[in-house]
């Protein structure tokens, strides 16, 4: 982003493919609608094979909430998206680093523009694809994003608002309701194997984060490559041990 001289600049993921003509439609709205970001649709492509929870995990990384084009009170994260930085008050750094590795480092980003009284937009023809790997598809991999989505609300007021204390209280009180709401919606569910009891699990999970929300997750970036060379190591260690004791 330092590198970054024009004020136009557009956001794929990762493990998000687009079209030919995405960029090109993200452009043709935000001309139609003048807006600090406009966003577009996430469709899921599931690894081939994956059977359980389906519904949920095509949800899960999905962002389709079957809006039409135009502005919008919403915002969502960086994945498909157009940021008109000249509409975003304040200057550099734009996302917050700290949170690099559990998520919502634009937070801060949609948070400045919403104060200001920026505004939104909608691109409902420019989605774009998510390919999630296979390691993501599971509910160890979610509920931890669930449980840090949770905790979004109050890590923004803790940085932004003057009423932190009342706000963290408020939504710790929210959360304890989802999370027991929820929690037994699930529990019900499970008892006759119900194929939407993942949903229930998901929110009554995202309500925990707000009670725990000191707790602090971390699975992108350096935690997840981290992650990654201590599987990778331990599995080696066994061979490493044979190959020592054959020698």
């Amino acid at each position: 982003m330092r590198a970054v001289k024009t004020d136009l600049v557009a956001f794929l993921d990762d493990d998000q493919s687009a079209p030919k003509i995405w960029l090109e439609t993200l452009l043709q709205y935000y001309r139609d609608y003048p807006a600090a970001v406009t966003f577009g649709p996430v469709r899921t492509t599931l690894p081939t094979g994956q059977r359980r929870h389906q519904r949920y995990f095509e949800a899960f990384f999905s962002r389709d909430p079957d809006l039409e084009n135009g502005y919008i009170e919403t915002s969502f994260g960086c994945g498909n998206a157009l940021v008109d930085f000249s509409k975003v008050p304040g200057h550099a750094p734009w996302f917050d680093a700290s949170m690099n590795e559990s998520g919502g480092e634009d937070d801060v980003l949609f948070a400045r523009i919403r104060d200001a009284f920026g505004r939104f937009a909608w691109a409902a023809d420019a989605p774009v694809w998510e390919h999630p790997p296979i390691a993501r598809v599971s509910l160890n991999y979610t509920l931890k994003r669930a449980f840090s989505y949770g905790q979004a609300p109050i890590t923004l007021a803790r940085r932004t608002s003057n009423h932190a204390v009342f706000l963290i209280l408020l939504w710790m009180l929210i959360g304890a309701g989802k999370t027991l709401w929820h929690g037994s919606i699930w529990l019900l569910l499970s008892l006759v194997r119900h194929p939407q009891r993942a949903f229930q699990l998901d929110k009554a999970v995202r309500g925990l984060g707000k009670i725990l929300w000191w707790v602090d997750l971390r699975f992108y970036g350096a935690a997840m490559l981290k992650n990654k060379a201590t599987s990778s190591a331990s599995q080696a260690a066994p061979v490493l041990s044979s190959r020592t004791e054959q020698a």
